[in-house]
């Protein structure tokens, strides 16, 4: 189980997604491009084969999956772990041009204001799962309202 995270490029400034046409998604570049990019950014990163690597951090973990670049326009990241990789992402991003969307959100990763509520609400739910001792309820389900006689 992993956060997800998808890396685009769009046209103008940053603003809500809401906000993005659909002609406004820009493409990252050629794939020779974008791995010199990511392997700039993560110098430590692990490639398996020219579309995959992962970055092994003190306390999280970040996949990438490059496959996208030219279909979609995209990177998707996947990340494990519990320390904080936002600050690591926005590297990515910032310094070249392309933004984050949090797909637990579906809202960009505001770069000067960067929100964590889909990676804490992923951690909270990965720690629910990991909990020990932690079962699901055995109670049966409530009793139906009785319906009122005719």
């Amino acid at each position: 189980m992993s956060w997800d995270v998808a890396i685009v490029r769009v046209r103008g400034k940053f603003r809500p997604i809401l906000e993005v046409k659909e002609d406004d998604y820009l493409p990252l570049g050629d794939p020779e491009k974008v791995r010199a990019t990511v392997r700039a950014a993560f110098p430590s990163a692990e490639w398996s084969n020219p579309t995959w690597a992962v970055y092994l951090h003190g306390d999280f973990q970040i996949e990438f999956s490059l496959e996208g670049v030219e279909s979609a326009n995209a990177i998707l990241l996947h990340v494990h772990g519990t320390g904080d990789p936002i600050p690591a992402l926005l590297k990515l991003t910032e310094a070249n041009g392309w933004l984050a969307i949090d797909t637990s959100t579906g809202e960009f990763i505001n770069p000067k204001k960067p929100s964590c509520e889909g990676w804490e609400g992923f951690k909270r739910l990965v720690r629910g799962i990991k909990t020990p001792g932690r079962r699901p309820s055995r109670r049966p389900p409530p009793e139906p309202p009785p319906h009122p006689a005719p």
